[in-house]
């Protein structure tokens, strides 16, 4: 586990917690009900939700609301506020003592140090991560959770729908395909597509290391880092919702870097019994470049070209 910034602090900070206005956010389920009122955070939880967040208090909001719509109740919030103070700090900090959260704060910014720092503050036995733009539906919580009592499982997936202002798409279920075991499968393939769709046991990812906080997005890693060492299993139910705007942190990450990366380190790392997937390994790597190689050709020269000699088309 990487060494905890000095500057970094995980001291609770609660709160009286605020009434919350009615969220109308479109859903795979339609939309949440009018909340009326925060439940109380539990003493003693289970689950820790863990959201990392920066300078979007607007976007923040609606993610716990839909937090404590859940019918689970035996939970604890963490807001890891990531970074340097910038002007939308104090809207961040008032909207997390608000809703009643512990409050980590972490100079060093990106991802992977605030997961991490998220990770240690926690008191549950879970951990369920949030990003601050994504929403949960209300049986989130508690469909994750017996879903891993049945399957006696670590590591929970659920499926996902992606939406913006005007309408929720589901999103393709994401599983391995049944010749590959699920180490198999998510060393290849992120078959777990973010954070906000995942409920983890908190002794588990440290057990691992935690977050990879060298690689930009750390999450597949650390799936891969996981699956090899303890089981994982997927809610058959859309739960989790991932927003779409021009402020996605994916946006701003080169998708083609990350993957190499986080294939690249699985090769060099892969337990004896997955060293029969380094020719697949190599083989993805050669495909995700090749396919990075075509954005690129298509984006810097194609379009252009294109748009000069008056197709418009891209």
């Amino acid at each position: 586990m990487p060494d905890e910034p000095e500057s970094e602090s995980a001291m609770p900070q609660r709160h009286a917690a605020a009434a919350c206005p009615p969220l109308h956010s479109v859903t795979p389920g339609g939309f949440f009900a009018d909340d009326g009122g925060l439940a109380r955070v539990s003493d003693d939880p289970l689950v820790s939700v863990v959201i990392p967040t920066r300078d979007r208090p607007h976007l923040l909001r609606e993610a716990l609301c839909s937090v404590r719509a859940q019918t689970f109740t035996g939970y604890e919030i963490l807001i890891v506020v990531n970074g340097p103070d910038n002007p939308q700090t104090p809207a961040t900090l008032e909207t997390a003592h608000a809703a009643d959260c512990i409050v980590v704060r972490v100079e060093r910014a990106g991802i992977g140090p605030a997961l991490n720092a998220g990770v240690r503050a926690a008191r549950g036995r879970w951990i369920a991560f949030l990003d601050d733009d994504d929403l949960w539906l209300p049986d989130k919580l508690e469909v994750q959770l017996q879903v891993a009592a049945a399957a006696a499982a670590d590591l929970v997936f659920c499926d996902f729908s992606m939406f913006d202002a005007t309408k929720s798409v589901p999103h393709p279920r994401l599983r391995p395909p049944p010749q590959l075991s699920a180490k198999e499968g998510l060393t290849l393939i992120d078959y777990g597509r973010g954070c906000s769709h995942a409920l983890v046991r908190r002794d588990a990812i440290l057990a691992v290391g935690g977050f990879d906080e060298s690689i930009a997005a750390p999450d597949w890693d650390l799936w891969i880092r996981l699956s090899w060492q303890y089981r994982v299993a997927w809610a058959d139910a859309y739960l989790s919702a991932l927003r779409q705007h021009r402020e996605n942190t994916s946006k701003r990450i080169s998708w083609a870097r990350v993957a190499l990366r986080t294939l690249y380190k699985s090769l060099r790392t892969l337990p004896p019994e997955l060293r029969h997937m380094r020719l697949r390994i190599l083989r993805r790597m050669l495909k995700v470049g090749m396919k990075a190689a075509e954005a690129y050709v298509r984006h810097t020269y194609i379009r252009p070209l294109r748009r000069r000699v008056g197709t418009g088309k891209g």
